[in-house]
């Protein structure tokens, strides 16, 4: 499993905004402290918003913030908002018929099941102030 640069890039986004939390950030702000090209990060924070991590404010003053507390909010809600659920094979929500049998979706249930608690294990507090 890989996660991809749309993961990646959108949690460099969220940590930023944890570690200024209260404080909105524009996206060309955001972009230029996380090296991400604002183009793409409009992208990523669009899906943020659509899953209730960040909110958008218009204006002058405006900007990006985080839709609550950077406790509570994990890591594993920012990752599979970008990753489509971080469905680590088609069989996890029942999708592969018989392709993989019943011993291999018992193992990929599993490996899920241990990514996911780890990664909701870890808010983005915790990652703002390194802290995992």
């Amino acid at each position: 499993m890989k996660i991809s640069s749309k993961a990646r890039y959108g949690l460099y986004a969220v940590t930023e905004l944890a570690r200024n939390h209260g404080k909105s950030i524009s996206a060309v702000e955001l972009a230029e402290r996380t090296g991400v090209t604002e183009k793409y990060l409009e992208q990523i924070l669009s899906i943020l918003k659509k899953n209730n991590i960040v909110t958008a404010t218009r204006g002058a003053a405006g900007g990006y913030t985080l839709s609550d507390s950077p406790e509570n909010i994990s890591v594993g809600a920012v990752i599979r908002s970008l990753e489509n659920n971080l469905e680590i094979v088609g069989c996890i929500n029942g999708g592969c018929g018989k392709m993989c049998g019943c011993t291999q979706r018992s193992l990929w249930e599993k490996l899920y099941d241990y990514i996911n608690d780890y990664l909701d294990k870890i808010n983005l507090r915790q990652l703002a102030e390194e802290n995992i």
